[in-house]
């Protein structure tokens, strides 16, 4: 029997502790990564309506200006896609787009940081206290060998035991399953508001192009 055989063998038969330590580390990051994107949303939050009813006339009358500085002194994310857009007011239609879009993707990509860890600690948590388990078991039937008699009693214990490292797992993961599906909501519903601010501001852009048209020719009238 090599080394690697007989190191793997040790690591077998000494049971699931090893798994059960390694839970109890993957959860406590869990549980940090849950309260630090729970910072990042709440501490950001985002009234629409009230928002909605001070800009919307400001973007009317064009006041670009006084609508940037409300979106600056905003802490929600969404206004930030609109300020984006709002810098590059005198560079015309395309140049307010792709600026906006260039920020809410940067907002996404914010958003959405290390909440792939939750997601992998969600589907593969389980498995991994499964391990622990047939490493439990393996352990109960190599105590069940060694043992001259009586050994019913203690393999039903080691059994029981390993079937620990199974519980854990699945409380590890479901929180971060839960939570999980909770902030990507969160992030679509973020990314989806910023996307309404968009087309806000595209479509008071249009409609001052449009004004400028309609008022140009008439001057024109005038003057002759």
């Amino acid at each position: 029997m090599d080394i690697l055989t007989k190191t793997l063998l040790e690591i077998t038969l000494g049971g699931s502790f090893w798994v059960l330590a390694l839970l109890l580390c993957l959860s406590v990051a869990s549980v940090a990564v849950m309260l630090e994107r729970a910072w990042v949303f709440f501490g950001h939050l985002y009234d629409e309506p009230a928002f909605l009813a001070v800009v919307t006339p400001l973007l009317r009358q064009q006041r670009w200006g006084a609508a940037l500085k409300l979106c600056q002194e905003s802490k929600a994310f969404e206004t930030r896609v609109l300020a984006a857009g709002l810098q590059e007011v005198t560079g015309g239609r395309p140049a307010v787009q792709e600026a906006m879009e260039a920020e809410r993707l940067r907002l996404g990509l914010l958003l959405e940081r290390r909440l792939g860890f939750l997601g992998t600690l969600g589907a593969n948590a389980p498995f991994i206290g499964l391990l622990g388990t047939v490493l439990g078991i393996i352990h109960a039937f190599k105590d069940l060998a060694l043992a001259e008699g009586g050994g019913g009693p203690a393999v039903m214990a080691g059994i029981a035991e390993a079937l620990v490292a199974t519980a854990v797992g699945l409380l590890v993961a479901i929180p971060a399953v839960v939570m999980y599906n909770f902030y990507h909501r969160r992030v679509h519903l973020v990314l989806e508001r910023s996307r309404v601010l968009s087309h806000l501001l595209l479509g008071h852009l249009e409609a001052g192009g449009a004004a400028a048209i309609q008022t140009a020719p008439r001057q024109a009238g005038g003057r002759l």
